[in-house]
């Protein structure tokens, strides 16, 4: 065995070794990927770690407050008086003492009202998290489906550049033999070479779209599953859309969130508006001092305990707290506008997305008919084509009319899988069950 056949043999070796362990990425396992690489998903799974620190932030505004301070100076004093006739006298002592203090409020309406703001940014911040795993399994979802396409679409082109190859070579042989005229063989020229560039689009859109889907998984894509032939069609459940727009009112997480929005907001006039009411606080101290010499050249030490109450009555800040309430009240309004549009936007994507569902189940159906029916007037023109009774332009419009109709199957199937996830998305009903039930419509 010469050097060159072992250098081949080690080739195929390694190239069927790496064939067998390389894996197919279903949906599921896209989906685990995408949970630990997603940026958008960390965010706000940061984000809501952040807001749940506001909670002891505003809690610590009703706790008691205990500070302490100390002192020690060193001290040189002169003095003269003209009493005694002494004349000057000078000192040096050291001075030194501490102050413990607490502060413990009975009466501060705004940190009332900010404790309990806070705990509605922790609970809108819980639902924004949700928001984002839902919006998560829609655009994996998504970018997996178009990939999927994306590569049915290029096995269609060249299957279709295999068969205006074959169309063009019998149109050549025919006209060759004065059987069809110049017009068929550049008929069928022009059809090959349409093919060729729609082949060279598949490639780059091919690309393009697991780029897309490596971008949220952060992995190779090597291979992806299939969808099945068939899978089982049915029609929203409940079958109903008044039902469905019911859910997305109560249940839609965006929805939620803008509701926390106007909650938050309506807090906010409160809090601006309490820095017109007093405060009470409980004051408790104790403080000590001790100097070692004094005017009259002797030192004490002092020692105070102090407990008492403590009113604050604001009287007059240049008008800026009816400025800041006005403001909260405008931006509370502007809350309000945003949920009342958020609602008729969310209903209208509810009945899209629920006619979308409907209208994708019976294009399937149709399609699957339409190719049975076009591979039969393929088969038939064929036929014709044979026998003299059919043209080469018939067979190629048949071959052509064949490839739209499975294309347009395999777009109406992942627009049909996008739009069930969609309306369960808007009723906030969407969960990782939703993945695992479509994984099962993929070949394993």
């Amino acid at each position: 065995m010469n050097i060159v056949t072992k250098l081949f043999l080690s080739l195929m070796l390694v190239a069927i070794s790496s064939s067998s362990f390389a894996q197919v990425l279903d949906l599921t396992a896209a989906y685990k990927h995408a949970l630990e690489n997603d940026s958008d998903t960390h965010a706000a799974y940061n984000k809501l770690l952040a807001s749940k620190e506001l909670t002891p932030q505003a809690l610590a505004d009703l706790l008691p407050a205990i500070n302490a301070s100390a002192r020690s100076d060193d001290v040189r004093q002169e003095s003269e008086s003209s009493f005694s006739g002494a004349g000057k006298n000078t000192n040096q002592f050291r001075d030194e003492g501490f102050t413990v203090s607490l502060r413990q409020p009975l009466f501060n309406w705004a940190s009332f009202t900010r404790y309990s703001q806070a705990k509605k940014h922790v609970s809108r911040a819980e639902v924004e998290y949700r928001l984002a795993e839902q919006a998560l399994i829609v655009r994996l979802t998504e970018r997996y489906l178009e990939a999927l396409q994306a590569e049915a679409n290029l096995t269609l082109a060249e299957d279709n550049v295999s068969a205006f190859t074959h169309q063009l070579e019998q149109a050549t042989i025919r006209f060759d033999v004065g059987l069809i005229a110049i017009t068929d063989v550049h008929n069928a020229k022009a059809q090959f070479d349409l093919s060729v560039a729609v082949k060279i689009a598949a490639q780059d859109t091919l690309f393009s779209s697991q780029e897309g889907l490596r971008e949220i998984i952060q992995i190779d894509v090597a291979a992806l599953a299939p969808m099945i032939s068939t899978f089982p069609l049915s029609p929203p459940q409940p079958n109903n859309m008044a039902e469905w727009e019911t859910l997305a009112r109560k249940h839609n997480l965006a929805l939620e969130m803008a509701r926390y929005d106007v909650a938050i907001a309506k807090k906010e006039i409160g809090i601006n508006r309490a820095a017109h009411y007093p405060t009470i606080d409980i004051v408790a101290s104790h403080v000590y001092s001790e100097t070692g010499g004094g005017s009259f050249g002797t030192g004490f030490r002092n020692e105070a305990d102090k407990l008492g109450l403590e009113l604050n009555l604001p009287l007059f800040a240049g008008g800026k707290t009816l400025s800041l309430t006005k403001q909260a009240a405008f931006n509370h309004q502007h809350t309000l506008d945003l949920l009342k549009s958020l609602q008729r936007t969310t209903l209208r994507e509810t009945r899209d997305a629920f006619r979308g569902v409907t209208a994708n189940l019976r294009q399937v159906q149709a399609l699957e008919q339409a190719i049975i029916s076009n591979k039969s007037s393929l088969d038939a023109n064929e036929v014709g084509l044979e026998v003299g009774t059919r043209t080469i332009v018939d067979v190629l419009d048949a071959q052509s009319a064949l490839s739209l109709a499975k294309v347009q199957l395999i777009e109406a199937k992942k627009n049909y899988i996008l739009n069930i996830l969609k309306l369960k998305s808007t009723a906030g009903a969407l969960t990782r069950k939703d993945v695992e039930q479509i994984n099962h419509w993929l070949q394993h």
